[in-house]
């Protein structure tokens, strides 16, 4: 095929020169008008390459909640529909209470009930010492009353105010009286010291309040089992799965609804061979989406497995994202670029003026209007730009693109204006992205 391309262009250069008298215009033996071969070219620049290494993930939520019911009975009313977004506490899924309701209002009649009977303990307990702490008192006042009239009988006796029948009427009331005394004050001991009434009095008094608790008890754990007939959003997030309607039967353990938490989202991608040195809990990554163009994210890698996944050597790695817009979705497919290696202060090339020859790396630039050919010594690359070095390279220097097959050493060049074109077989601009890889182009050969 060059060599068809090269006979055609000489036989148009023969039947130009034969129907002009001469060679036509631009071209010549070197001269002023001298023909040059148009090249798309760019010129090697000095700076900063980051060499990248990429993966594919996947995008998984951050948090996901199989949402059930641990109640059974007939769903009243679901509050949400996929898609929808609610916040934590939301109620989402309400099951029929009605018969809840009904055991709680019996438990708390039970509770007051039981506090009522506690309260009559109570009162029975200590109207017990009341009483006899109120008979002491009596009993003291009485012998008071009976001792002193005593002392004023006798006295009057002495002066002959009243009878001996008067005064022995007063002495028996004063014994009597104090005799009385001395029944209350054991009456009073007793109702204090002795254990087996203050054992059963006590008994009874704990007997009551335990019933008080019982059925404080039942109250509440009705109220917790009314609790649990409302399903509500346990965190913000999206509705991701609905499984049920107004009407269906709720038991324990069946999903009634799913949710997701989708801001921020982890993208799991798996780390294997020699691209795990350069993976570590930390590490930032770039992440792009094809399905969503023109747009990337950053995030950097939370968790990092140590244990392979079954079956491989791959090691899981949980690079979270921030999603605000929620544009990341679950289950998206995403292109994850992780940094390998940085320079600077180093000659760039565009990669698609860098080719591969039998003896290594080359790249044509220009020299004084010609093509030279300059065997090179790559390092880091990217989509874009490869770095190279070479005696002689420096910035500026205009390394030509995508050479044409019949591009040979020492041939004079023109460079084409960015975004100009050429005639046939010429190297058009480089293609967006920076072109093809090193070794997409032809071999040079000597000869024209």
């Amino acid at each position: 095929m060059k060599k068809r391309t090269i006979l055609a262009l000489a036989g148009a250069l023969a039947a130009a020169s034969c129907g002009h008298g001469g060679p036509p215009p631009g071209f010549g033996g070197g001269g002023a008008g001298a023909f040059s071969f148009p090249v798309a070219a760019a010129p090697l620049t000095r700076g900063q390459i980051t060499q990248s290494f990429d993966v594919t993930g996947t995008v998984t939520p951050l948090l996901t909640a199989d949402l059930s019911s641990v109640a059974s009975g007939t769903v009243l009313a679901v509050n949400a529909q996929i898609g929808q977004h609610v916040t934590r506490g939301e109620l989402l899924v309400q099951i029929d209470d009605g018969p809840l309701q009904a055991q709680l209002q019996s438990s708390q009649a039970s509770v007051e009930s039981a506090q009522a009977k506690l309260a009559q303990t109570r009162a029975g307990t200590s109207g017990d010492v009341a009483s006899t702490n109120a008979g002491l008192l009596a009993a003291r006042a009485a012998n008071q009353t009976a001792q002193g009239n005593l002392q004023r009988d006798q006295s009057l006796f002495k002066e002959g105010y009243v009878s001996q029948q008067a005064l022995d009427q007063a002495w028996s009331d004063a014994m009597a009286a104090q005799a009385q005394l001395r029944s209350a004050q054991v009456a009073a001991q007793n109702a204090q010291v002795n254990p087996a009434a203050q054992s059963v009095a006590q008994a009874n008094l704990k007997d009551a309040q335990a019933a008080v608790d019982v059925a404080q008890s039942q109250v509440s754990l009705v109220e917790s089992q009314i609790g649990q007939t409302e399903v509500r959003a346990p965190f913000d997030g999206v509705v991701t799965w609905r499984h049920v309607d107004p009407g269906s039967l709720a038991s324990p353990n069946t999903t009634l609804m799913e949710v997701a938490q989708l801001d921020p989202v982890y993208v799991q991608v798996g780390i294997s061979g020699s691209s795990l040195p350069f993976v570590k809990v930390g590490t930032p990554a770039t992440v792009t989406i094809s399905m969503i163009p023109g747009r990337s994210w950053q995030g950097t890698v939370q968790y990092f497995n140590l244990a392979s996944e079954p079956g491989s050597l791959t090691y899981l790695a949980r690079i979270r994202i921030a999603n605000p817009d929620l544009a990341l979705r679950g289950g998206m497919v995403a292109d994850v670029a992780f940094v390998q290696a940085k320079k600077s202060d180093v000659i760039l090339a565009p990669r698609a003026a860098v080719f591969q020859t039998d003896a290594g790396m080359s790249m044509f630039v220009i020299d004084s209007g010609k093509a030279k050919q300059v065997p090179v010594q790559v390092g880091l690359e990217n989509d874009q730009q490869m770095e190279v070095s070479a005696p002689g390279l420096k910035p500026g220097t205009m390394a030509i693109l995508n050479h044409a097959a019949t591009l040979q050493p020492g041939m004079p060049v023109m460079a084409l204006p960015p975004g100009g074109g050429g005639p046939p077989g010429a190297g058009g601009p480089p293609a967006a992205g920076g072109g093809g890889k090193p070794g997409q182009h032809a071999t040079p050969k000597p000869g024209y």
